[in-house]
């Protein structure tokens, strides 16, 4: 699941290091969807425990494989918007996040992981 977090024209993103890449990485917000829990459920979790964010309104966007040749991982889209400070930011252990609003301008080419640029495209064709 991943957030489009949208703050006026800018949009909320995380920075955090990541094995795989070797380095720090910039993305949407995003997690996993826990046992017993929906996927709606879990992006109000999420952006609250990385980016102590809440939001007025919610909405999916949309669906897509992650990686269908290997994984089973699908991938919901969900856009935030009005978004307000909230309490009870709980990172993971293994998790340093700092977030940053990031503006529109040039954007996609700033994000590191092709989730975050599939569910921003999705958005940006959506405006």
């Amino acid at each position: 699941m991943v957030i489009v977090a949208v703050d006026g024209d800018r949009l909320v993103c995380v920075r955090q290091t990541r094995p795989g890449s070797g380095g720090v990485t910039l993305e949407l917000p995003s997690g996993k969807i826990e046992p017993g829990e929906n996927a709606a459920s879990a992006a109000v979790r999420e952006l609250a425990e990385e980016c102590a964010l809440g939001a007025e309104e919610w909405r999916e966007l949309g669906r897509f494989w992650a990686v269908p040749a290997y994984s089973t991982e699908l991938v919901h889209v969900f856009i935030a918007s009005g978004l307000s400070p909230v309490s009870g930011a709980r990172l993971d252990e293994d998790e340093d996040v700092d977030v940053e609003r990031v503006s529109l301008v040039g954007v996609i080419q700033r994000l590191s992981d092709a989730v975050s640029i599939a569910a921003l495209a999705l958005w940006l064709e959506e405006r």
